[in-house]
């Protein structure tokens, strides 16, 4: 096959509805959980597409890997699990990157309506993470996170 043709048949693929949103998901901004020494690696979602994109979909999610949403302004926050594959652990942080609320083992929603789940407190930034990731790393309100 020509290669031009070749990569345009790959974009056609890769743009259709058939491929993985794993396959567009990078996992490569470093955030530290200072307490723990404990890095996990966070691909970036700071638009509100992005956002509301989320991890939809997804069908895998490394015990190290996570997505960090990023909002313009500190207040509460709220998120369902529509769409999503994973069940997950949040941890909310504040612009400074304080761990100020934590939901644990949410589960996917698999018919509507979809429960919603609060921060019931301001947060800048919200972290999701495979389920059990809060238990196992011991991650507690009040600890610090270095942020990309």
């Amino acid at each position: 096959m020509h290669p031009v043709l070749f990569r345009t048949a790959l974009l056609l693929t890769l743009n259709s509805g058939d491929a993985s949103a794993d396959t567009f998901t990078e996992f490569n901004h470093a955030i530290r959980f200072v307490e723990q020494q404990r890095i996990v690696y966070a691909a970036i979602a700071s638009n509100e597409s992005e956002r509301e994109h989320g991890l939809m979909f997804h069908k895998t999610l490394a015990e190290d890997q996570g997505m960090l949403f990023v909002y313009p302004d500190q207040t509460q926050r709220a998120l369902w699990m529509k769409n999503t594959l994973l069940a997950l652990d949040v941890v909310f942080l504040s612009g400074d990157g304080r761990i100020v609320a934590l939901l644990k083992n949410l589960q996917p929603c698999t018919k509507d309506p979809c429960r919603i789940y609060e921060s019931k407190t301001a947060a800048r930034y919200m972290l999701e993470l495979p389920a059990g990731f809060i238990d196992k790393h011991a991650i507690k309100v009040g600890q610090t996170v270095t942020l990309p």
